[in-house]
C-alpha cells in the first residue's frame, strides 16, 4: 500500500522557468498530465479575489468580522447547504473573480497546450475547505479525474487550472496530483457525487488513493496547477485554523465542444443536479417506476446530460434504462 501521508509526497514538479518554452511544457503535460507553476498569475490579480470572498464570507457571517487579512475560522458549525449557495451565488459573480480566469498568463500557458484559442467555461469554481484539525484524509469528493463521465461534462478533451488564492503550506493542505495518471484513461470511481453539504456526508465518491502515487507542494497566492481531465487529483484535509480558499476554472480548445455544464454558473449547475437528485430520491418515482437501485447511476447520469428532473421524463427514462427482465 502506498503513503498517503502528504508530508511524505515529493514536491510537484515546478515549470515557472520554462513558461517561455511551449515545447517542453507541452512534453510535460503529455509526460505527467500536469503543469505546476510556483507563481504563475500576478498576485495583484489574486489578492482583489481573496480580499472580495473574504469580505462577502464575513457579510454573510460564515468569518467573523474581526479585521484579520487572512480567513481565519472561529470554530463552530460550517455553513448549511442554504448559506452556501447564498454566498457562493455572489462569488460566482464577481468581477474580480470572472476576469482571474481570464488572466493572460494563464491563456498563454492554455492556449499553448491546446495548440489554437481556448474557451473559458462559463462554469467557475470556488473552493472553500474549512479546518478539520483531526482528519488525515479531506473530507468530500475523493480522489477523481474531471473527465469522469460521472461528472456529465462530455468534452473529449478539457483542462483544468487549480489557483491558490492565499498562502497555503501543507497544514492548509492544497492540490495533490497522480503524475502520469492520465495515461490510464477513464478509471472507474466509487459512489455519486454529492450536490449539497448534506450530501458530503452521506455520499461518497472518488478512486483509491492507496492505489496512485501522489504529488503535493505548498503554494503561493497566483501559484496554480494546470491539469489534464484524465489527471487523477484530490484536495488534501485542511488541518489549520484559516479556510482554505482557491479557484478551478476550466479550458478546451474553441473546435471542441462539452455539454451544458461547462456554459452555466456554477451555482445554477448545483441547483440543477440538486433538482435531479430531489426527484431520482422520491416517493413519486419510486411509486410510479419502481427503479431498481442499479440503474440509479446510469439513470443520473441520462437526467444530467439532458438537464431535466421532471418526474415524467425521469420514469420515461427509467423504462428505457430496464432490462426486460426487470420490466
Amino acid at each position: 500500500m502506498l503513503n498517503t501521508n502528504s508530508t511524505d509526497y515529493p514536491d510537484m514538479l515546478d515549470s515557472t522557468a520554462d513558461r517561455d518554452d511551449p515545447k517542453l511544457l507541452a512534453e510535460r503535460m503529455e509526460e505527467d498530465g500536469y503543469l505546476y507553476f510556483r507563481r504563475l498569475v500576478a498576485p495583484e490579480r489574486v489578492l482583489p479575489v481573496k480580499q472580495d470572498i473574504i469580505a462577502l464570507l464575513r457579510e454573510h457571517f460564515i468569518l467573523e468580522a474581526n479585521g484579520a487579512t487572512e480567513p481565519m475560522w472561529s470554530g463552530g458549525p460550517e455553513p448549511t447547504e442554504t448559506e452556501y449557495m447564498a454566498v457562493y451565488d455572489r462569488i460566482a459573480r464577481l468581477d474580480s473573480f470572472q476576469q482571474l480566469a481570464s488572466s493572460p498568463e494563464l491563456i498563454t500557458v492554455l492556449e499553448t497546450l491546446c495548440g489554437e484559442s481556448v474557451r473559458v467555461w462559463v462554469q467557475k469554481l470556488i473552493r472553500l475547505v474549512y479546518p478539520q484539525p483531526e482528519m488525515t484524509t479531506a473530507s468530500g469528493i475523493g480522489a477523481h479525474q474531471d473527465g469522469d463521465p460521472k461528472l456529465g461534462y462530455q468534452a473529449q478533451r478539457f483542462y483544468t487550472t487549480w489557483i491558490a488564492l492565499m498562502d497555503i503550506d501543507l497544514a492548509v493542505g492544497g492540490l495533490a496530483v497522480s503524475p502520469g495518471s492520465h495515461k490510464r484513461g477513464i478509471l472507474e470511481s466509487a459512489g455519486t457525487v454529492a450536490s449539497s453539504v448534506k450530501d458530503l456526508k452521506d455520499k461518497a465518491y472518488g478512486l483509491d488513493p492507496d492505489t496512485l502515487d501522489w504529488a503535493t507542494t505548498a503554494f503561493e497566492p497566483g501559484g496554480a496547477v494546470i491539469f489534464h481531465c484524465r489527471t487523477v487529483h484530490r484536495g488534501m484535509p485542511n488541518n489549520s485554523d484559516r479556510v482554505r480558499l482557491s479557484a478551478d476554472f476550466r479550458y478546451q480548445p474553441v473546435s471542441e465542444s462539452a455539454s451544458w455544464m461547462a456554459n452555466t454558473l456554477g451555482p445554477d449547475v448545483r441547483r440543477v443536479v440538486q433538482a435531479i437528485d430531489e426527484t431520482i430520491n422520491s416517493r413519486a418515482l419510486y411509486i410510479a417506476a419502481q427503479p431498481s437501485p442499479q440503474i440509479l447511476g446510469e439513470l443520473r447520469h441520462a437526467m444530467i446530460k439532458e438537464k431535466d428532473a421532471s418526474l415524467e421524463r425521469t420514469i420515461e427514462l427509467v423504462h428505457e434504462i430496464k432490462s426486460p427482465e426487470e420490466e
